[in-house]
């Protein structure tokens, strides 16, 4: 049976057939699919169902699809256009997701080299000592002749010739003999050897992966100084309301307002997604002041308040005055529900949370990632889920701050 939608209109293209039925009825010629069903007999088969006849019947649905926390999340990754790949120094990629593999330009370590302070011999022992100590940084360490031993620090190259290092705590040197005291492993070998880490040509951190710090002290560890990564995303951000006393504003006794409190914790989390975060301006509630904001340049642009629908809320206005399409409008989950994200033209993002500093920090929470995975390329993180105690069943999900019992 087709499906009923809210003003109790049958929507056959929406419903459940009798596969024998309509089979049937196809080999007589052409068949309407409201003629299978009898009168009266129209049930509700398939949940709600909305007709959509228009373009803007089409945005409402989509918009109401988008309400649940996933599926706006989903939205956004689907509608954001990725950055194009460039090529940065390590350092600067971090923030950015690997376009390329990251592959050794270098093998590791690079020689063989001491992993302890101790004597670097050649041949079986008892040795002879030979030379001065091999300093970490002093060369290619010279050579060894057979029978002989040199002392050598931690990280320093072997001399040619030396088969292993033997730790300081494991050699006994009486005069002008060196020997091993038996208390460790008789042929232990405390050598980093040549490629033991990796060799060259290894590909040590695949494509999508996000980079931290970590990836861009390995890519100068594996002789590879520039990455081609997308990103790091760079974001504006912008507090707004003539409620709010901004960062620097002139305190006047007689109009008392509220203090600026949502733009740190809000920079903090874009940041800790490794976003370049520049404090834009505080934006008084004028659709003007919103039209210039929402031109910036930046791949991604935030403002804090102006979501909600009252008369000094301003932005869905000047989305559509600067030519943008909302994706997002409002999610379903407490607090923090009154967010919007939207495309704008040359493909930046915004990123619109609500004015209330803790709805703020938990629409940027619910909705920042999936904004950088898709400008980046990164794939969403799998989501770690955790049994909380304490709440009550609730419609909508709910956005809380929890630690260990």
């Amino acid at each position: 049976s087709p499906a009923v939608d809210a003003a109790g209109r049958a929507q056959y293209l929406t419903a459940v057939w009798d596969a024998d039925a309509l089979r049937a009825a196809l080999r007589t010629g052409t068949v309407r699919a409201r003629d299978l069903v009898p009168p009266g007999a129209v049930t509700a088969a398939v949940g709600d169902v909305d007709d959509v006849d228009t373009p803007e019947a089409l945005q409402d649905a989509r918009l109401q699809a988008a309400r649940c926390p996933d599926c706006a999340r989903a939205a956004i990754r689907g509608a954001v256009v990725p950055l194009p790949p460039r090529e940065l120094d390590a350092p600067d990629a971090v923030g950015a997701v690997l376009h390329v593999p990251l592959v050794a330009a270098a093998p590791f370590p690079p020689f063989d080299a001491s992993a302890m302070d101790g004597w670097a011999v050649a041949g079986p022992g008892p040795w002879v000592p030979d030379g001065g100590p091999v300093p970490a940084g002093g060369g290619d360490g010279g050579t060894l002749p057979g029978g002989r031993a040199r002392r050598i620090a931690t990280g320093a190259r072997l001399p040619a010739g030396a088969a292993r290092v033997i730790r300081d705590e494991e050699v006994t040197v009486d005069g002008d003999v060196v020997r091993t005291n038996g208390s460790g492993p008789s042929e232990r070998d405390d050598t980093r050897r040549r490629g033991s880490e990796w060799r060259a040509g290894e590909t040590l951190v695949a494509a999508g992966t996000r980079v931290d710090d970590a990836v861009a002290s390995l890519a100068r560890s594996s002789g590879v100084a520039r990455l081609t990564v997308s990103g790091p995303v760079r974001a504006v951000l912008h507090t707004s309301g003539d409620e709010i006393a901004w960062d620097g504003m002139p305190i006047d006794p007689d109009r008392p307002l509220l203090p600026e409190a949502a733009a740190g914790p809000v920079g903090a989390r874009l940041r800790g997604l490794g976003v370049l975060v520049a404090r834009g301006t505080h934006l008084p509630d004028e659709p003007a002041a919103l039209d210039a904001a929402l031109g910036d340049t930046t791949d991604l642009v935030v403002v804090i308040g102006a979501t909600g629908r009252g008369v000094a809320d301003h932005l869905r206005g000047a989305i559509t005055r600067v030519g943008g399409t909302v994706i997002v409008d409002g999610v379903d989950v407490r607090p923090g529900g009154s967010v919007l994200a939207a495309t704008l033209p040359g493909g930046r993002i915004l990123l619109g949370l609500g004015g209330n500093p803790l709805a703020a920090v938990a629409g940027a929470a619910l909705l920042a990632p999936a904004v950088v995975d898709g400008l980046t390329g990164g794939g969403p993180a799998v989501p770690e889920h955790i049994v909380v105690a304490g709440f009550a069943a609730a419609d909508r999900w709910r956005i809380a701050p929890v630690g260990p019992a």
